[in-house]
């Protein structure tokens, strides 16, 4: 019994071991059979666990898309697959997102929290559920202003070609993405930004 068990739970380790070709036969299919016994329940909770974890991950990041006002119109379905393209990153104050001149790789809702957008001389503030970096990934320009964190921020990022697909695929986001766009080129027109 004692072999057996130290067998089980440490494959073969023990100071009573079997001498005759039966019993070495009969040890080896219990060792193979004490590792599966773990390894299989084992590797099942594992996955569940990444499952579940993966589950409440995604929750998480619709509700955050929910309540960005950008998509508020749109449909469970549609929020759904925006939330799957978005990518959660929570960034500390006084961090620079994105610098004026840069290429445009994504573009920024704003979850929680609050940035700085210098676009020199005008400075803007944006919070909790409004984005940035809309206007170079439409014009397919360098960023035209550097944005800072003012405080800690809960950022969704939506990458270039999720963006241009998203765009393309659903006008009402469009539409209400182009609107915020044009009100900012205007102000950065009237102040004689280069746009």
């Amino acid at each position: 019994m004692w072999w057996a068990m130290a067998t089980l739970t440490t494959v073969g380790f023990g100071d009573v071991t079997p001498v005759t070709p039966g019993g070495k036969i009969f040890g080896s299919v219990l060792m193979i059979l004490g590792v599966g016994m773990y390894a299989l329940p084992a590797g099942i909770l594992a996955t569940g666990f990444a499952r579940e974890f993966s589950k409440r991950e995604f929750a998480v990041t619709w509700r955050l898309v929910a309540k960005v006002p950008a998509f508020s119109k749109l449909d469970a379905l549609t929020i759904a697959e925006i939330a799957d393209t978005l990518i959660p990153k929570v960034v500390p104050p006084r961090y620079t997102v994105v610098r004026r001149g840069e290429t445009a790789e994504a573009m920024y809702f704003i979850a929680s929290g609050e940035v700085e957008i210098d676009m020199v001389p005008h400075m803007e503030t944006l919070s909790t559920g409004e984005f940035f970096g809309e206007i170079a990934l439409f014009k397919k320009c360098p960023r035209l202003a550097t944005v800072t964190t003012s405080t800690e921020c809960q950022l969704l990022i939506l990458e270039a070609g999720d963006f241009h697909r998203l765009v393309e695929k659903h006008d009402n986001l469009k539409e209400q993405i182009e609107k915020v766009m044009n009100e900012r080129l205007a102000v950065l027109e009237k102040l004689g930004h280069p746009v």
